[in-house]
């Protein structure tokens, strides 16, 4: 009879730290085009690209970020996964992302590339009572006593929620004659809070406005867990209001983190 995992039986980890995951999806894509011949024949199938592996996970945030998840920061390292008797060696954080409303716990959604090839390891009894014993942990952020402050941004009003993402492309390179790269390189970051408010002030300007946002993450004991910094140009407005409703207004703040160039 085959076996089957529940979800109450998969562990989460980076490198040998536990997350407590809600959620985990795992992909796989091979870059592959048709060789034609001159008169339309298809003479064969060929690669034209690595084997890009594609993680995705939501997890609930019980303290402060690692390094290789502050996704606008320098380190390209990558880290180690392992959930559910799978093992893959080196995945690269590519976007992290979460959003924070009124009483609700914040869940943290990340993605990341991988390549070379996924380990299966045996997923045995002995794993299931490491499951079972694993700490239940202190702190879960949460929107009770999360906030954000804002500065030049005149006239914004009560924030009733609000969302954050940062990203970066991850472009591979790769030596001759491997399918592993040498270097996954961070390119292109960027950071962006989108808030929801009963009021905006002014429309905007052909310049935009100026925004400087400073987000907390917070348990409900009021334990700061988190820092999140933006400090770029609100973008765009938008006023909403239906029968029934009160006026809703939404803004995007986007923010651009530019290489740091090293002069030899």
């Amino acid at each position: 009879m085959s076996n089957f995992l529940s979800y109450q039986n998969i562990d989460f980890r980076f490198g040998d730290q536990n997350y407590y995951a809600s959620s985990v999806s795992l992909s796989a894509q091979a870059s592959v085009d048709a060789v034609l011949l001159n008169d339309g024949s298809l003479l064969n199938y060929a690669p034209n690209g690595a084997v890009v592996g594609g993680l995705s996970v939501d997890f609930y945030l019980t303290g402060s970020l690692p390094s290789f998840l502050q996704i606008t920061g320098l380190n390209e390292s990558p880290i180690d996964v392992s959930f559910a008797g799978v093992k893959i060696n080196q995945v690269y954080s590519k976007s992290l992302s979460f959003s924070v409303e009124p009483f609700q716990p914040i869940v943290i959604s990340a993605e990341f590339d991988w390549y070379g090839n996924v380990l299966l390891e045996d997923f045995n009894e002995q794993s299931r009572l490491i499951l079972n014993n694993k700490l239940i942990p202190d702190y879960i952020a949460n929107g009770y006593k999360s906030f954000i402050t804002t500065s030049d941004i005149e006239g914004v009003g009560f924030i009733v929620s609000f969302d954050y993402n940062m990203s970066c492309d991850r472009p591979a390179y790769f030596n001759v004659d491997e399918v592993v790269p040498f270097r996954v390189a961070k390119l292109n970051k960027t950071s962006e809070l989108s808030i929801k408010s009963n009021t905006l002030g002014k429309i905007l300007s052909i310049d935009g406005k100026s925004a400087i946002t400073n987000i907390t993450l917070k348990d409900t004991y009021n334990t700061s867990l988190d820092l999140f910094k933006v400090s770029g140009v609100l973008t765009n407005q938008n006023y909403e209001i239906s029968e029934g409703q009160y006026l809703l207004a939404s803004a995007k703040i986007t923010q651009t983190i530019p290489e740091t160039k090293t002069l030899i």
